[in-house]
Formats: structure tokens, C-alpha cells, sequence
């Protein structure tokens, strides 16, 4: 798995491997012609390259670029929005070694140069945009915003370098303006605003980051990006003696009146990932159509089901909030519990079964949407997808538990503080049910024994990878697109 890194994290990086004996001089030729070997990969033609450059290391980079580029007979020009005599360090030299290279130099450091840049724009075959990169704190105004518009106005493929500039590094907010870029180009790491908030939408493909021997191995971070290597880890072992019980067993609690079929979503997603027994504890009054709509389940009614066996609970699913006896009840229990919808909604409105989820010593997965989410923690929706690292790790230390935290780019946060990101999903999941089945392939890999860390990372990269598959349009419909994608990946 990737690591993913904050502005902090990266800027400590670089001067780890600074004060291990690479000068900042090499790490920034390093970086050009990793970003002049990538440019050349991807412009859509042979022609001129423009590189935009502000007037930090980012520009820094571009300028290293230049170099690189002209050495191999590209030609380039490097438009500078900020005065490249007003460099100092390894940026400085490598804008006089851009200059020395034969790369055309043009300042448009002022919005009456405008005229400069959209002139240069119009001759580019690829725009490289090494304006700002990760170091950008502040809101654009005058002409530094106005030239990012010009650019997206363009219409010429751009490449970004390190971050689509205008995105900030560490939340992924449009700090005024942003590059709407083709492709982005990552320099030693990703990096949480490539994910989160609107950097997603600006980073185009994001290509691998470049490796320029940055010493990120040493580095402490607590995050990282799931991969698809970690699909092969989620086979279980395949010998001829096994049996259903093999697969493990989940319950799932959950339906209501006009809930009631939330409980057989999570069922159908704990058989598509291969749980080899679901059974679902519902009321009394939807026991009726959910035992009729059930081939595979089998369906009980809460107050007499026997679930003291179970290998995983899930609770929670179309539930109510009427069901604080039973929860406490499972809450007392010492199987593995995996909290979800109204299950999470009654632990926000009852301090005293919040207090005995937290105390849990058996395991404990909770699975919130940014709604619930928000109201386990006091504050709105809008709050938690504001800075959603913080709002998972907030909620992992309240709950002392596994923590889910559903939506674009769902987050996996241990009791350990660490961090795993999933990138794959689309917007066809954001649908009614699309959850509920989420919970149920969770439930269902942790009844097989997997390790609790490789359950939840491989069920919500399945869940996303199932979503990216057309085809389908019913949360009903994506169990099906789980169990096609399982064969194929693991």
C-alpha cells in the first residue's frame, strides 16, 4: 500500500534525505526529469512544452524540467508568473540552467501579461503546471488566480506536478481557483488532497508517484492508499474436507416497517463475499416479508433467535431506534459486533450504550455514513466531509473501535490511530442499500477468520471496485457485481 502524506510530512521527508548527504539541488534535477520523462509519455503529439512556473520549489521542479526537456531537443518554453531573479536555493539555479539550455524564457508575473501567457497556451502541445505544488496555504486572489483560469480556459491537455495547483495539499479544498488538470504526476508520494475534497475531480489520472529517493520508508505516517494487491490476500484456504460452517456464520439484526429490506441487502452482501451461513433476527411485524424474500437466509424472529454462536453480529440495518434493549443485549455479548445505520443512530441518542460500545473488549467495527457519523460526534455532516481524516480519527478514539467511515474515498481507521484509504468506487454506490450490503461483506469476510484489518480493507475495496462495474443500477443488484468481482480479482 501506498503512503500518504500531509504538506508536514513531505517537507520532513525532504529534509531527512537532505541531511542524509542528496543535496536539494539533486533531489530538484531528479524531480524534472522525472516530470520531463513522464511529460513525454503522455503529450498527445511531438511540439512545444509549456511549462508555467510560480515561484517556489514547485516552479523549481519546472524549471529542472526545462532543462531535462530541451536536453533532449523538445521545445519548450517556461512562462514565469513570478519573478525567477527573486528565487533563491536550488530553484534559482535551476531557472539559470533552464536559461542556459536554450528553453525560451517569458515572464508574465502581472495581469497585464496575460496576453503573454494565453499566447504561449494556444502554441503548447502539453502544459506542465509547476505553479504552486503542495506549498500552497493561502487563498488565490488578483493575478495568480486569474492566470489558472486562463489555463483551464486553454483547452490544452496540462499535466499537473506534485498537485494540480490551487488544491490544497492536505484537504484537497479549491483555494480560490484550481488546475482542472489531465494527469497528474505526484512527486515521492500521494497526497491526501489528491483524494480528498474536490482533488479528486482536478487531478485528472493520477499517475504513480515519482520515485526520486525521497526517504518516505522512514517516514512515520499513519495513512495509506489500498492497492489491488491486497485482493489475492482475501482467498481462503481451499481443502476438500470444508463445509459450510468452513465459512462462518453471521446474524444480522435488523428491519422494520417500511425497512424492511435493508437486513436482506446485508445478507445477500455477506453470501456474495462466500459467509457460508447469514441468518437475520427481525420484529415481529416484517418477519413476514423478509422470511418470504429470503431463499438463502434463514429468518428468525428476534425475540427467539439463538444467535449466542454467531461468528460476527451485525446489528443495525433498516432497524429503528426502538431497539435499545436488544442492543445492549448484543453489546454485552463476546462475539465480534459490527454496528451500523440505526444501531449507530441510537448510540448517538443513548449516552449509556455509546459508553458500553466504547468499553467493548470483544471486537467492534463501526460503519457510519458523514450523517451518522456527525451525530456520533456532535457536529453536522458538512463538518465531517470538511476534514474527514480528523472526523475518523475522532471518531476511533471516542468509540475505541474500528472505525468505517462510508462515502467518496471511504476511510478504515484502527483503535491504533493508523489510516487505509480506498480509491476505487464511483457514484452508482450512492444509492439506497448500497450500504447495507457493504455492512453484510464485511460481516461475512470477518466470520471467515480473516484478519480484522485485511476484512475491512478488502471489503470496502471490493464494494468500490464492484461499484466502478456498469451494468447495474439496484442496490439488489450489487451483491451479483461483488461476487463477479471477487472471482475475478482474488
Amino acid at each position: 500500500m501506498k503512503q500518504i502524506l500531509t504538506a508536514m510530512q513531505m517537507r520532513q521527508a525532504d529534509q531527512a534525505t537532505i541531511d542524509g548527504g542528496v543535496s536539494a539541488f539533486d533531489l530538484m534535477q531528479r524531480a524534472g526529469r522525472a516530470v520531463a520523462d513522464t511529460a513525454q509519455k503522455v503529450a498527445p503529439d511531438t511540439g512545444r512544452m509549456v511549462i508555467v512556473v510560480g515561484g517556489g520549489n514547485n516552479g523549481g521542479d519546472g524549471y529542472a524540467a526545462a532543462t531535462t526537456l530541451s536536453g533532449m531537443k523538445v521545445r519548450v518554453t517556461v512562462v514565469a508568473l513570478s519573478d525567477p531573479e527573486k528565487l533563491t536555493g536550488a530553484a534559482a539555479e535551476h531557472a539559470r540552467l533552464a536559461a542556459q539550455s536554450g528553453a525560451k524564457i517569458r515572464m508574465a508575473c502581472k495581469s497585464d501579461d496575460r496576453d503573454v501567457l494565453s499566447f504561449w497556451l494556444t502554441r503548447a502541445v502539453l502544459v506542465l503546471d509547476a505553479v504552486f505544488g503542495t506549498g500552497l496555504d493561502r487563498e488565490l486572489t488578483g493575478w495568480m488566480r486569474e492566470a489558472i483560469g486562463i489555463i483551464n480556459a486553454s483547452d490544452r491537455p496540462v499535466m499537473s506536478v506534485d498537485m494540480p495547483s490551487g488544491i490544497h495539499s492536505d484537504n484537497g479544498r479549491v483555494m480560490g481557483a484550481a488546475i482542472e488538470a489531465d494527469w497528474t504526476l505526484p512527486i515521492a508520494a500521494v497526497k491526501w488532497g489528491h483524494w480528498l475534497g474536490a482533488g479528486r475531480q482536478h487531478h485528472g489520472r493520477l499517475l504513480p508517484p515519482a520515485d526520486i529517493g525521497i526517504i518516505i520508508g522512514e517516514m512515520e505516517s499513519d495513512a495509506c492508499m489500498l492497492d489491488d494487491s491486497l485482493f489475492k490476500r482475501l482467498v481462503t484456504q481451499d481443502l476438500p474436507d470444508m463445509h459450510k460452517g468452513s465459512f462462518g456464520h453471521v446474524w444480522v439484526f435488523g428491519g422494520s416497517e417500511g425497512f424492511a429490506g435493508a437486513p436482506r441487502l446485508a445478507s445477500l452482501g455477506a453470501m456474495a463475499v462466500h459467509a457460508g451461513l447469514v441468518s437475520i433476527a427481525c420484529p415481529d411485524d416484517v418477519y413476514a416479508p423478509i422470511a418470504g424474500a429470503s431463499l438463502e437466509a434463514m429468518v428468525h424472529r428476534q425475540g427467539k433467535a439463538v444467535w449466542k454462536h454467531a461468528d460476527v453480529l451485525l446489528a443495525g440495518p433498516g432497524w429503528g431506534t426502538g431497539q435499545q434493549a436488544l442492543l445492549a443485549s448484543l453489546l454485552e455479548s463476546d462475539r465480534p459486533l459490527l454496528l451500523d445505520a440505526d444501531a449507530l443512530n441510537m448510540l448517538a441518542l443513548d449516552h449509556g450504550l455509546l459508553a458500553d460500545a466504547a468499553a467493548r473488549s470483544a471486537l467492534t467495527v463501526f460503519t457510519p455514513h458523514p450523517g451518522e457519523a456527525g451525530r456520533l460526534l456532535g457536529c453536522t455532516s458538512a463538518e465531517v466531509q470538511q476534514d474527514r481524516p480528523e472526523a475518523l480519527q475522532a471518531l476511533v478514539e471516542k468509540l475505541h473501535g474500528w472505525v468505517v467511515l462510508k462515502g467518496e474515498q471511504t476511510l478504515i481507521g484502527s483503535p491504533d490511530g493508523s489510516i487505509r484509504l480506498c480509491p476505487f468506487g464511483s457514484n452508482r454506490l450512492a444509492t439506497a442499500g448500497s450500504g447495507d450490503v457493504l455492512a453484510g461483506m464485511l460481516a461475512g469476510l470477518l466470520a471467515q477468520g480473516l484478519p480484522v484489518e485485511l476484512a475491512l480493507c478488502g471489503g470496502v475495496a471490493l464494494h468500490g471496485k464492484a461499484g466502478e462495474v456498469g451494468g447495474w443500477y439496484r442496490a439488489g443488484q450489487l451483491p451479483d457485481r461483488v461476487a463477479d468481482v471477487r472471482q475475478r480479482l482474488c
